[in-house]
């Protein structure tokens, strides 16, 4: 049976390279991508989707609502910067879940007070154009990896944990240069 699959593929080469050829000026069939090529240009394209990459962690630790923190109260990113986070639950304690949500200046607090509301099949995330990027809810222990990229006008962000009676001392500013 096994030999007659590798025929079976030998077969199929040779008929799929024998579709791309040509017959040269001496009758000699040659594959098309072996052909004069002294009349042909080559150019080099240039990617122009690829932007810069700012791989960021973000802890969240502490193991009482007194104090809970981020490891970071500021973070730094370029315009329009793809932005790779990791953040980290570093809590063990059954109370100390967590998520990070970026937002439009000054609206940090508006976005948790309506992110209670949502609850947690929502995230702690409300539908509000001041959101501009959420992680998922990290348990007790847990990472969780998210991906956006940066706001395209500099400026100052906030960051926030909206799980109801975290905003308060979980925030943080977000600096876009």
């Amino acid at each position: 049976m096994k030999s007659v699959s590798i025929i079976l593929y030998s077969v199929t080469a040779l008929w799929l390279l024998g579709c791309n050829s040509a017959t040269d000026s001496n009758g000699i069939e040659v594959p098309a991508d072996i052909h004069d090529t002294t009349s042909a240009r080559i150019t080099e394209d240039k990617d122009t989707t690829l932007q810069h990459v700012e791989e960021i962690i973000l802890k969240a630790i502490g193991n009482s609502p007194e104090d809970m923190i981020f490891d970071q109260d500021t973070l730094e990113v370029k315009v329009n910067t793809f932005v790779k986070l990791t953040f980290i639950n570093e809590g063990a304690d059954q109370s100390m879940i967590h998520n990070v949500v970026f937002t439009q200046p000054d609206k940090y607090k508006l976005v948790a007070l309506a992110g209670a509301k949502v609850g947690a099949p929502g995230n702690y995330v409300p539908e509000s154009e001041a959101v501009i990027a959420a992680s998922p809810l990290a348990l007790p222990g847990q990472t969780v990896e998210m991906e956006f990229t940066a706001p395209s006008e500099p400026g100052t962000y906030g960051f926030v944990c909206t799980y109801p009676g975290h905003w308060q001392k979980m925030n943080g500013t977000l600096i876009v240069k």
